[in-house]
């Protein structure tokens, strides 16, 4: 047990007296986990600044125009006399879309002709460009249903039976596990859960890297590399649970993130997907010479992981062999689970699989751990060997 309290120690003055070890571990999660949620803070796009090209010049035309301004996606800051006008506004960046309404709106409408506007959105923003196109959509969706409506109302009905023909079918919107229909809320949960495994394993890449250098894993090349690999991972468990239970309740609750599911389920996720992070680490801490090869390495692994655990692309538009190799990393399995539980209020029966997934990572890595701590701490119980028998040797020739 003595031995296993040395490993952790010494793996703990490693960390503390170590400025970049520090930074990456501690100083980059809290700077990321309070930075992002704090740019996306305001969730969704307001204000969008658009310009209206109206040659009708009418007072459907007009109204159509107050309709727009009146969204909260778009403000209508330009009305010009040309698409080249609006087309130079857009290229010097004072507006991201405009709306065209043709010479003949009004007539076309009043003979009951069908009409149309022309929608000009910046593609190269999705967000801007979709909540554009939302706000465009629900105005003239809402000026067509009053025109039936005044058509209905000269047609002999009353305003209610009117209002039903016009929309026979109503229906409400429910959004569900995204209130605010927000970016922040969709998307940061899973990031975050990613750069906890990143910073995990970039750190414990660089602490195993220090320890070549210094010098340190010669001190421990006759313990056992199973002891070595559990006193190791415990001191990253241990400094890791309260930190990503504070990011995951604290910072979840500041900003406003749906907080659903039960604790203790979150932290049973939690210790499968941190075990199964820093037994990788330790694998690949094992293998590096130098500090900073775990930066050149694994920093690159960031664009990977992120692909393949599901949140810039769905897993049902993913080829299949693509999606299965993202299995072999926790962050895809933790990332599933652990927003189901948080933010969906999932519960551990729901995460089944994930978990076990995670429970076989946390084996499977933990073995390659051992594997390489082992190869590790007998290359230098060979070296050590050698160079005691050198002088051996030396004394023999000399004798001779």
């Amino acid at each position: 047990m003595k031995r296993f309290w040395k490993i952790t120690k010494t793996e703990f003055l490693t960390i503390f007296k170590d400025g970049g070890l520090l930074l990456i571990l501690f100083g980059a999660l809290l700077i990321y986990g309070t930075l992002y949620p704090t740019i996306y803070a305001p969730q969704v796009v307001r204000d969008l600044p658009v310009a209206v090209v109206d040659l009708d010049d009418t007072p459907p035309s007009r109204k159509l125009i107050r309709m727009l301004d009146a969204t909260p996606e778009a403000a209508v800051r330009y009305e010009v006399q040309s698409l080249d006008e609006a087309r130079r506004l857009f290229l010097d960046r004072k507006v991201y879309g405009a709306l065209y309404i043709p010479e003949g709106y009004e007539k076309r409408i009043l003979a009951g002709e069908q009409n149309q506007v022309s929608l000009y959105a910046d593609g190269g923003y999705f967000l801007l460009y979709s909540d554009f196109m939302g706000a465009v959509g629900k105005v003239v969706g809402t000026a067509g249903a009053e025109v039936q409506v005044g058509r209905l109302t000269a047609g002999g009905l009353n305003p209610r039976q009117a209002a039903w023909t016009a929309r026979p079918v109503a229906y409400n919107v429910n959004i569900l596990y995204n209130p605010y229909e927000g970016y922040a809320t969709a998307i940061l949960p899973a990031v975050l859960i990613l750069i906890v495994q990143q910073l995990l394993l970039v750190g414990i890449g660089m602490a195993g890297g220090t320890w070549y250098e210094r010098g340190t894993w010669r001190r421990f090349r006759d313990y056992s590399a199973v002891k070595l690999v559990f006193a190791k991972a415990s001191a990253y468990l241990f400094l890791y649970i309260p930190l990503v239970l504070y990011m995951f309740s604290f910072q979840y609750s500041f900003f406003g993130y749906p907080m659903r599911g039960d604790h203790v389920d979150l932290l049973l996720i939690f210790l499968p997907y941190l075990l199964s992070a820093i037994f990788l680490g330790l694998t690949l801490g094992a293998l590096f010479r130098r500090r900073e090869s775990s930066m050149l390495v694994l920093i690159v692994s960031s664009v990977f992981f992120l692909i393949v655990s599901g949140i810039s692309w769905p897993r049902q538009g993913m080829p299949e062999w693509i999606y299965a190799l993202g299995r072999l990393v926790p962050s895809s399995s933790g990332i599933d689970a652990l927003v189901r539980i948080r933010t969906m209020g999932g519960t551990l029966t729901d995460v089944a699989p994930e978990a076990i997934t995670l429970w076989v990572l946390t084996i499977v890595y933990g073995t390659t751990a051992v594997l390489a701590t082992r190869r590790r701490t007998h290359e230098l119980q060979c070296r050590a060997l050698v160079r005691r028998q050198e002088p051996a040797d030396e004394a023999a020739k000399n004798t001779i």
